[in-house]
């Protein structure tokens, strides 16, 4: 049968061949030129031209499953999948080593009044103590996201909580103040690499349990905040600081041992170009949740550039970049601002009128400090009632003018318990802006730059952090008004900031790659929207 009757047979939508050549010395007897062409294996031919190849020509309604290119792509097998026992482990693991990163900051603010005294420190040596912490952040957080982009995120958060685990254990042995600032500067560095965690959790998580998954997080690094406040008020007057140090590094080793029962993520693997194991990670996902992936095979994705900084500047994110960096730098101004200057104006309300400096927090000082932190379960409530159902970006604006406002009132004088509860709110609404930073970026940035846009932004975070001891505990000491209006007033610029975002994620997949037909796509989908409300 010549290739010509062959190829106008294949065009036939319903038919499906396969090329059979016949044995030399063999011919075919046709039946013409129907739905079925058969052959006679008995027969023979002479001659090995081309032209003798038998095409065996089924009738069938429906292709072979085997043929018929099913695919899928991660995100299509994160949503069937859904939420089940893996995503429940998972968030426990990362949530762990959320609350252990939370104790090694937390420390900075019981232990600046205990070494104020014990070295005589003055206000801006008390500072640089939190400030090289920062400075520590801000050096590494670029270089964490590289190798969470490049190497995978499970890789890079073991190597940065052995880190953390291993610096914090030798800063209870620090003999001077110098050692100190270099030991914690070291810590600091190590803490950068946090943000590992909340990428991994957020690739695995399907879009409809995705943001209320990652609020929920908040709740591990208020309980650890709690925790170490709690550790402080019992060690510290008891057996000293430096076992406070010791008990606060504990935890982070022991989050490096639970990291051994969870998988790379799937979405790196598949921008990386590593489809089989991608696919056993998947597979192995389904079979934890009683679940199953969809019919085909894993698409394998364009193997991209991971981990490139000029992504983050291209023409769909330069807007976008430019205006998290703003807001991470208030979000962490803000936060760790509150957590310094609580510490500060209850020393402040302890030592009363006297000049000395050496004032240290006692047991009602650190019932303050806990019921304040309790205000971090504030941002729960506040952002899930509002993130998915008016959008990211009036959420945003909502929980840092709101936190303005309450850092502004600070400045009134009144009682403990009043002052307990205007602490309480700025702690609240300070601690759901960083969780909606959090939220917000590693959903508006795709696979390929999501950790390193993580990583940069919160660089940005760390030159707050970095600024804020100096007004928390140099500027508030001599006017706490000019200090908490200057907090309030960041806030206020930095929601209207949030308001003008050009991305809003709500209900929007994880992109895999910096790509223009996704933009396009959703810009076609709102002229669309919005020419059918119209002619309604």
């Amino acid at each position: 049968m010549s290739h010509k009757i062959a190829s106008t047979l294949f065009e036939r939508n319903n038919f499906a061949y396969t090329q059979i050549p016949l044995r030399n010395g063999t011919t075919a007897d046709q039946n013409g030129i129907s739905d079925r062409v058969v052959y006679h294996p008995a027969v023979h031919s002479d001659s090995n031209s081309e032209e003798e190849i038998l095409f065996d020509m089924q009738y069938t309604d429906e292709v072979d499953k085997k043929e018929d290119g099913k695919t899928y792509t991660v995100e299509e097998a994160v949503e069937a999948i859904g939420f089940g026992r893996f995503q429940l482990r998972l968030y426990i693991v990362c949530g762990i080593v959320t609350a252990a990163d939370a104790l090694e900051m937390l420390l900075l603010a019981v232990l600046s009044p205990i070494v104020r005294c014990e070295w005589a420190l003055a206000d801006y040596q008390v500072a640089l103590i939190t400030t090289v912490v920062f400075t520590g952040m801000g050096l590494m957080a670029p270089f964490w996201g590289f190798l969470g982009d490049r190497y995978g995120r499970k890789t890079t958060m073991r190597m940065f909580v052995a880190w953390v685990g291993y610096f914090g254990l030798l800063t209870s042995v620090t003999p001077n103040y110098t050692w100190i600032l270099i030991l914690r500067g070291l810590v600091g560095g190590g803490m950068a690499g946090s943000p590992q965690g909340f990428a991994l959790l957020a690739e695995f998580l399907p879009s409809n349990h995705r943001a209320k998954v990652l609020i929920t997080g908040s709740i591990f690094w208020a309980g650890g905040c709690i925790f170490e406040i709690f550790l402080a008020s019992l060690i510290i007057p008891t057996i000293g600081w430096r076992w406070l140090l010791v008990f606060s590094a504990v935890p982070i080793l022991t989050a490096g041992l639970l990291l051994l029962c969870i998988p790379e993520s799937a979405r790196y693997l598949m921008a990386a170009g590593r489809v089989e194991e991608a696919t056993v990670v998947l597979q192995k996902i389904a079979k934890e949740n009683n679940s199953s992936l969809p019919e085909g095979k894993l698409v394998k994705s364009k193997e991209i550039q991971l981990g490139r900084f000029k992504d983050l500047f291209s023409s769909h994110y330069l807007r976008t970049t430019l205006q998290l960096w703003l807001l991470w730098f208030c979000a962490a101004f803000t936060y760790y601002g509150m957590i310094l200057a609580s510490a500060e104006l209850l020393r402040n309300e302890t030592k009363g009128s006297s000049k000395c400096k050496c004032a240290y927090l006692n047991h009602d000082d650190y019932m303050t400090m806990i019921i304040s932190t309790v205000g971090e379960f504030l941002c729960l409530p506040i952002n899930m009632l509002l993130i998915d159902r008016v959008g990211r970006k009036i959420t945003g604006a909502v929980n840092l003018i709101s936190t303005g406002v309450f850092f502004a009132l600070l400045q009134i004088h009144t009682k403990r318990w009043m002052l307990t509860a205007i602490l309480f709110g700025v702690r609240g609404f300070a601690a759901a802006t960083f969780s909606w930073t959090y939220i917000y970026t590693s959903e508006v940035y795709p696979t390929s730059i999501r950790t390193l846009g993580i990583g940069t932004a919160s660089a940005w975070a760390r030159i707050g952090a970095m600024i804020t001891p100096f007004v928390a505990q140099v500027l508030l000491d001599y006017s706490v008004a000019d200090a908490t209006w200057l907090y309030g007033c960041i806030c206020v610029i930095c929601g209207v900031s949030a308001m003008l975002l050009p991305i809003e994620t709500r209900g929007r997949a994880l992109p895999q790659s910096v790509s223009t037909s996704s933009f396009e796509a959703s810009d076609h989908d709102k002229e669309s929207e919005e020419e059918e409300n119209k002619e309604k």
